[in-house]
C-alpha cells in the first residue's frame, strides 16, 4: 500500500476530511441563504423605485393633463437619472410619444428588460444593466417605467466574492484544525498499536500512556490498561504456579515413586505390597486435589461464574457457615463465635455457593494453622457503599513480609509446610473476591490476623 492510500485509510484523516467538507458545506449553506436573501430585498426595493416612480408620474396624469405628463417624461428621459430608469409614453394606439427607450411590447406585471436591447448604442450606465418595468394605464394611453437592477448586481458581485475569500479561508482553517485533531487523535491511536505491538512482542508491562483530558479515548486506554494488567497477573500467575506446581509437587511425587518402588522390589507379602499401595493412592489424591483446586481457581478467574451472579444476603451465608465451622472449631480446641445483631439483609451481587466457599477456606485456613486454644470471631459491618465482613483469630498471624505472597498458588509460610494443604485456600479466596469485585485487606491484630473482604451492594454491584 503506497503512502496516501494508507493514509486516505487512516480513520483520523477521513474524520478530518468530513469535518472540513461540512464546515465548509455549512457556509455554502449559510451564505446561500443570505445571498437569496439579500437578492430578494433588494429586488423588491428596485420594484418600490418603479412603483413609486410611476405613481408620481400617474398624479400628474390626474391631477393636471396627459399633455403635462408626457412633457414630464421628456423632461426626465433627459435627466441625470435616464441611467437607472426607462420611462416610455405611448397612446392608445401604442405610438411613442416620450421617453428614453421605445417600442418596448406591451404586458401584464412586471418585465426584465436588457439595456442592450432597449438602448442599443447607449453610453450611459452598466452595458450589463437590466431593468425591472410595469406597464400601467394613463389617462389617454399607457406608461412604461423601470429601474435598473445595477445595485442588486453589483451587491451580488460583492456577495460572490466574499463568498469566494471566505469559503477559501474557512476552508484553509478547516483543514487546518481538521489536520490538527487528525494528528493528535492519530498519535494517540499510534500509542494504541504500539503498546499491543510491543505486549505481543512479550513486554507485557507495556501501558498506553493517558493523556490527563478525560475524555473517551482516556477512558478507552484505561479499560485497555486495566485488561493489560489482568493479562499481567493471569500470566504471572501461570508463570508462579508453573514454578510452583514443579517445586511444591516434587516432593509427593518423589514419594510417590519411591513407594512404588518399595512396593515393587521390598513387598515380601500381599499385606506389605496393598500397605504400599494405599500409602501410592493417598500421594495421588493429594496430587489430584491440587490439580482439581487449580482449575477450580482457574475456572473462577476466567469469570465464567457471574452468569450465576444474584442478589445473596451475606448475613444467612455467615449464619450457615458460622452454624457448620462452630463446632469443627470446637473438635479442633478452638472457638469460633458470629453474633449477628443486623435487622436487615446484607444483600452483594454473586454465587452464593462461591461465597460460602470463600468464607469457609478463610476460616479453615485459621483453625487449620492456630494452636489450639484460638479464638476465632466473625463480624459484619456496614460501609457507605457496601459491607464488610471481618474474620479475625489471636493466632500467630501473617508476617507482613508474606501477607501479599499468601494469596499465590501453591504458596505456604514456612511454619505451614509441615500441615496438611496444598496451598491453594488463600488464592481461592483471592480469585472469588475478585470474581466479585471484592477486595480482602489483611491486618495485624497483635496477636493474630484479621481478614477484611469488602463487597459493593447490590445496587453498586449491578
Amino acid at each position: 500500500m503506497t503512502g496516501s492510500a494508507a493514509v486516505l485509510k487512516r480513520t483520523p484523516f477521513r474524520l478530518a476530511a468530513t469535518f472540513t467538507a461540512l464546515f465548509a458545506a455549512t457556509v455554502v449553506a449559510l451564505f446561500a441563504i443570505l445571498f437569496l436573501g439579500m437578492t430578494s430585498r433588494l429586488t423588491d426595493q428596485i420594484h418600490v423605485r418603479a412603483q413609486e416612480a410611476m405613481e408620481a408620474f400617474q398624479a400628474i396624469d390626474d391631477e393636471r393633463s396627459f399633455h403635462d405628463l408626457a412633457a414630464v417624461v421628456a423632461s426626465e428621459s433627459n435627466s441625470v437619472r435616464h441611467a437607472d430608469f426607462i420611462v416610455e409614453l405611448v397612446d392608445k394606439d401604442g405610438r411613442h410619444i416620450a421617453g428614453n427607450v421605445r417600442d418596448i411590447p406591451a404586458a401584464d406585471g412586471w418585465i426584465i428588460l436588457e439595456r442592450a436591447k432597449v438602448q442599443p448604442g447607449s453610453t450611459t450606465g452598466e452595458p450589463d444593466d437590466r431593468f425591472h418595468a410595469i406597464w400601467e394605464n394613463v389617462s389617454e394611453g399607457r406608461l412604461l417605467v423601470g429601474s435598473s437592477d445595477g445595485e442588486l448586481r453589483r451587491t451580488q458581485t460583492f456577495l460572490l466574492e466574499v463568498l469566494g475569500i471566505g469559503l477559501f479561508a474557512t476552508t484553509l482553517l478547516g483543514a487546518a484544525c481538521g489536520a490538527f485533531i487528525a494528528r493528535q487523535t492519530q498519535h494517540r491511536i499510534d500509542a494504541f498499536a504500539h503498546t499491543l505491538a510491543a505486549v505481543s512482542d512479550g513486554n507485557i508491562k507495556a501501558r498506553v500512556p493517558m493523556s490527563g483530558s478525560g475524555d473517551d479515548i482516556d477512558h478507552v486506554g484505561e479499560q485497555v490498561n486495566r485488561t493489560l494488567d489482568h493479562l499481567q497477573k493471569l500470566m504471572e500467575n501461570v508463570n508462579q504456579s508453573s514454578s510452583d506446581i514443579a517445586h511444591d509437587l516434587k516432593k509427593p511425587v518423589g514419594r510417590l515413586r519411591q513407594r512404588l518402588d518399595i512396593a515393587r522390589r521390598g513387598a515380601s507379602t500381599a499385606s506389605d505390597f496393598r500397605a504400599s499401595l494405599d500409602g501410592a493412592l493417598d500421594d495421588l489424591d493429594g496430587i489430584m486435589e491440587t490439580f482439581d483446586a487449580l482449575l477450580r481457581i482457574t475456572q473462577i478467574e476466567a469469570g465464567a461464574r457471574r452468569a450465576r451472579f444474584a442478589n445473596v444476603d451475606l448475613v444467612s451465608i455467615l449464619d450457615d457457615v458460622a452454624e457448620i465451622y462452630a463446632a469443627v472449631a470446637e473438635d479442633a480446641g478452638h472457638s469460633l463465635s458470629w453474633a449477628d445483631a443486623r435487622w436487615k439483609p446484607a444483600l452483594v451481587r454473586g454465587d452464593r455457593e462461591l461465597l460460602v466457599q470463600l468464607f469457609a477456606n478463610v476460616i479453615e485456613n485459621a483453625i487449620r494453622h492456630c494452636p489450639a486454644g484460638t479464638s476465632i470471631s466473625i463480624a459484619l459491618h456496614e460501609e457507605p457503599e457496601g459491607f464488610r465482613a471481618e474474620l479475625s483469630d489471636n493466632g500467630p498471624g501473617i508476617p507482613e513480609a508474606d501477607r501479599e505472597k499468601v494469596f499465590r498458588r501453591l504458596y505456604r509460610l514456612e511454619r505451614a509446610r509441615t500441615t496438611p494443604g496444598s496451598g491453594l485456600g488463600l488464592t481461592l479466596v483471592a480469585a472469588i473476591a475478585e470474581l466479585h469485585d471484592a477486595t480482602i485487606a489483611l491486618k495485624d491484630q497483635a496477636p493474630g490476623l484479621c481478614v477484611a473482604i469488602s463487597f459493593p451492594g447490590a445496587a453498586e454491584a449491578a
